[in-house]
């Protein structure tokens, strides 16, 4: 009678384990709220899944992938990405993309000081020129026609990425 009470507060407490795990990895899991590279906040239309030599990020646009994958030395694989115009998610290689815009859509923070406290020009910023994802190549002409930049499929934007 013991050993039947054992298991089944054994089995119990197993359950009562794996649910709270559940509930606390799939519910209280909070959502990232900035880009896994550049730290700028996300963009729900520009959100992108992405990889890099088999850690998945959520990063802030293409481009912020791209130039990671170049400085880590390291191959890229585009998971997800989101339609600028709606913000649905789909599959990267159905999308077309525009870089080189006027558009910038990801937030600076103020100015750059150096250390005498004097104003500094950026000389290099990963998000600029952003790169925007569109779920046709009508939408991406439009877009590009209008602000500016050159739309590319999703072959022509990782053949920039060095490291496949």
């Amino acid at each position: 009678m013991k050993l039947k009470a054992l298991i089944v507060t054994s089995v119990a407490l197993v359950l009562v384990g794996v649910s709270t795990y559940a509930w606390m990895h799939y519910v209280l899991r909070p959502q990232p709220t900035e880009c896994g590279y550049c730290l700028r906040p996300l963009h729900n239309n520009l959100r992108v899944t992405a990889e890099i030599d088999g850690k998945r990020t959520e990063v802030c646009c293409p481009h912020c992938a791209v130039t990671e994958a170049n400085q880590q030395h390291k191959p890229l694989k585009l998971i997800t990405v989101h339609d600028y115009l709606t913000g649905n998610a789909m599959n990267p290689e159905s999308a077309w993309f525009v870089e080189g815009s006027r558009v910038n859509a990801c937030d600076r923070e103020g100015m750059h000081m150096n250390e005498m406290k004097e104003t500094q020009d950026v000389a290099f910023d990963r998000c600029s020129p952003g790169t925007f994802t569109f779920a046709n190549k009508a939408s991406a002409d439009a877009f590009a026609n209008q602000n500016g930049g050159t739309v590319m499929s999703f072959q022509q934007l990782m053949q920039e990425v060095q490291y496949k």
